[in-house]
């Protein structure tokens, strides 16, 4: 089925199952293009499969639609005005709101990397324009059994609807974009570590110094389950209380994971073997003062988990959302150039 561009508006009309007596919809069908035919043949299609249809004339209403509506299913094209198919598919997964309705991505473009990045945005199918109705309905009728599955018998989220104007939308699509330059950022800052030749220790205290860029905090350590090898690095003004406690949380942290200890036993903060950076003699200038928060996660690598990494603070719920995000972010590339830093030490 070829793309076509026209102007005449025909909208598929949705079905009123009250007054006429039809069954119940098998679902509600955003369906999003700029080609007023298409929009009309993919309605057809879906109207007499049983589905309710809402149509969209671009990414913006789509977006739109899907907020207002909450429907089954979002089916869109790829190449809109105002916002593309990939943008609006990447909004939608991104917001809690419409995260979990199954995107279908329908298009004239099959190019291995429309495909790639296609699945790169959250989407859950692609079809191309040629397809044939059985096809189409097939794949939205798959996409919400897959939803439905992964819910594991919990309802479809429906939340209030939500009117959003032009300016709204474009809000959301600008603070997205904004997030992800800063996700790639943030990952490009900590692979371009292994290229610098720094050493395996070298390397640690890069990592840890790209954490102390993006997220506020006391000290940070990795933990290296292999040799119950430990690497501080201090930032802030410390009690040695809130450093033993660090070594102390990321011991247990540690064997929560799976990390060895003597004979067989888990980790203790008495058995680990440190190395602490502390250029400016942070470390035990207070006197008091112990450790109020503290977060960590696995670094994982090779199908296999090589070590901790912990954030500590003295102040109250100092991990927000935000931080912990954001540690997420650092975590898979981390454990990759931490061991390879290993292999090479």
């Amino acid at each position: 089925m070829s793309e076509e561009h026209d102007h005449d508006d025909t909208a598929v009309v949705d079905h009123d199952d009250e007054a006429s007596g039809s069954p119940q919809p098998l679902g509600r069908v955003v369906i999003a293009d700029d080609s007023p035919t298409l929009r009309r043949i993919v309605g057809a299609v879906l109207g007499r499969a049983g589905y309710d249809v809402v149509t969209a004339e671009d990414g913006v209403e789509a977006i739109q639609q899907a907020l207002r509506t909450q429907p089954d299913v979002v089916v869109l094209d790829i190449q809109m005005p105002r916002v593309s198919g990939y943008v609006a598919a990447r909004l939608l997964k991104d917001d809690w709101q419409t995260a979990e309705i199954p995107v279908i991505l329908l298009t004239s473009l099959d190019a291995a990397s429309d495909r790639y990045w296609g699945a790169h945005t959250g989407a859950d199918a692609f079809l191309t324009k040629d397809f044939e109705a059985p096809e189409l309905v097939e794949a939205v009728a798959d996409v919400i059994a897959k939803a439905a599955a992964a819910r594991g018998g919990r309802p479809a989220m429906r939340p209030d609807p939500v009117e959003a104007s032009d300016d709204d939308v474009f809000s959301r699509v600008g603070d997205l974009l904004d997030r992800k330059l800063f996700e790639t950022s943030v990952a490009a800052d900590v692979t371009a570590i292994a290229a610098d030749g720094r050493g395996f220790e070298g390397t640690v205290a890069a990592v840890l110094d790209v954490l102390a860029r993006i997220v506020d905090h006391d000290m940070s350590a990795v933990l290296m389950l292999d040799d119950a090898s430990v690497y501080v690095s201090v930032r802030q003004d410390v009690a040695r209380v809130q450093y033993d406690e660090l070594l102390a949380a990321l011991a247990a942290a540690g064997t929560a994971v799976g990390g060895p200890g003597s004979g067989g036993e888990g980790l203790t903060a008495e058995g680990l073997h440190q190395r602490i950076a502390d250029p400016d003699g942070h470390l035990g200038v207070e006197e008091e003062g112990g450790m109020a928060t503290f977060v960590s996660m696995p670094l994982r690598a090779g199908g296999r988990v090589l070590g901790v990494l912990g954030l500590s603070s003295a102040a109250r719920n100092a991990f927000g959302e935000a931080a912990l995000s954001t540690l997420r972010l650092v975590e898979s590339p981390a454990a990759v150039v931490i061991a390879n830093a290993r292999l090479t030490a």
